[in-house]
């Protein structure tokens, strides 16, 4: 799954996001053709720089919702953006990324999701990725394709 989005805030505050960002693990589950058994393994995130100043964030599919919540993202709309045309050139981006909105289901239920995680036994957790003073202007997500992988597994092609 890719997500598109714009950055914008203050240079170290932004640095830091990424580097946030950047560090975040997500379980992705495939299919092991000569066992047939499903195999879950941890990936991490890639965020990359992609046209327009625009950045990519790439996931496993299964973990949107928990994503957008560590994102702090809970609607299609850029932060602060209430101006007229806004909608058209949302519309005109989503073309250019090939990228499609966010589905409601997902955008609501990473508001159930507690973005911080707290791990038992130990002092240790997970926070998110909200970092005051930087915006995040989604523009939408992309599916990858799903299939067979030259090493044997059915899986989706990250």
């Amino acid at each position: 799954m890719h997500l598109f989005f714009y950055a914008r805030g203050i240079n170290h505050q932004i640095e830091l996001w990424k580097s946030l960002v950047q560090s975040q693990f997500w379980q992705w589950k495939r299919l092991n053709l000569e066992t047939g058994k499903e195999e879950i393994h941890l990936v991490q995130g890639a965020l990359r720089p992609s046209i327009l100043g625009a950045y990519e964030y790439v996931f496993p599919e299964d973990c949107l919702p928990e994503v957008l919540s560590i994102f702090g993202i809970t609607k299609n709309e850029s932060y602060g953006f209430k101006k007229i045309g806004l909608k058209a050139r949302h519309f005109g981006l989503r073309k250019l990324f090939g990228a499609k909105k966010i589905p409601k289901k997902y955008l609501e239920e990473a508001k159930k999701i507690n973005p911080e995680v707290f791990i038992s036994n130990s002092h240790r957790g997970l926070g998110h990725c909200i970092i005051p003073g930087v915006a995040i202007h989604v523009i939408g997500i992309k599916k990858d394709r799903i299939g067979e992988h030259v090493s044997g597994y059915y899986q989706e092609l990250l």
